[in-house]
């Protein structure tokens, strides 16, 4: 994952193509330059918020809010259209406390993604939702049957694999397992560090609770290590994790 700030420090690495997170105020002029000029292949990721600091949040029960982020990740779209197809957006949903009834918020949420692009992914999410220094709760996506519900609406989707081990309440592996073989060829990206219960994503792999035996079904994907802080000190976090899927040994 890199930025306009940093993505020269990520494009050093040897992989096969960069994510770039585009930040809540990326001038929409200067992002789709740098999308025209990127030689290899590339992914938007839509940002956590709107340039005003509001949440993006394309389930909101405020409707401004949710014409508010349509029409960023539309800029976003529009950007990247000619070198960077699609753009990963996550569903919004996300609230203080968690909420019993979620049918609004589907419903709001298909209401949104029908008017944007037809060449998003969606990302699935934890039940714990890390924003600002707060800890609050996600209450869509989070499991295969609930992201099947708005299929129809999206290109297909990331599997964020620490966010599906912590999506749901206890050892998360089945849910990881369940996303690839009950999505199938819907699942178009993917996410991937390890995590710990009940909230901490981005975890080195193999220093967490993950176990790997969904790694057959990443073959043919595109798969990003998104690891914690993995792009300080010249992306060491991101070497580290390349260095260990690869099954390279460790140069001291």
């Amino acid at each position: 994952m890199a930025t306009l700030g940093d993505h020269k420090v990520i494009s050093a690495l040897p992989v096969d193509f960069i994510e770039l997170l585009v930040l809540p105020r990326d001038d929409m002029e200067k992002l789709s330059m740098f999308c025209d000029g990127f030689d290899g292949e590339l992914i938007l990721h839509a940002p956590e918020e709107l340039p005003d600091g509001r949440f993006l949040d394309l389930a909101s029960p405020d409707e401004t809010v949710r014409t508010d982020s349509v029409r960023r990740i539309r800029d976003v779209a529009k950007a990247g259209r000619e070198t960077a197809r699609p753009v990963v957006v996550h569903p919004g949903g996300v609230t203080d406390v968690p909420l019993d009834d979620i049918t609004q918020l589907v419903t709001n949420l298909r209401s949104s993604l029908d008017l944007l692009p037809d060449y998003l992914w969606l990302e699935n999410m934890p039940r714990h939702y890390h924003y600002k220094g707060m800890l609050k709760r996600s209450n869509l996506m989070r499991t295969p049957s609930e992201l099947k519900e708005v299929e129809d609406l999206v290109a297909g989707f990331t599997v964020d694999v620490s966010h599906a081990y912590l999506g749901v309440d206890g050892d998360g592996n089945a849910n990881v397992m369940d996303m690839f073989k009950e999505l199938g060829e819907a699942v178009r990206h993917v996410h991937l560090s390890d995590a710990r219960r009940p909230d901490v994503e981005g975890v080195m792999i193999g220093d967490g609770e993950l176990r790997m035996d969904f790694l057959p079904y990443l073959r043919g994907l595109p798969v990003l290590l998104e690891i914690w802080g993995g792009h300080l000190e010249n992306g060491a976090g991101f070497r580290e994790a390349l260095r260990r899927m690869r099954g390279e040994r460790s140069i001291q």
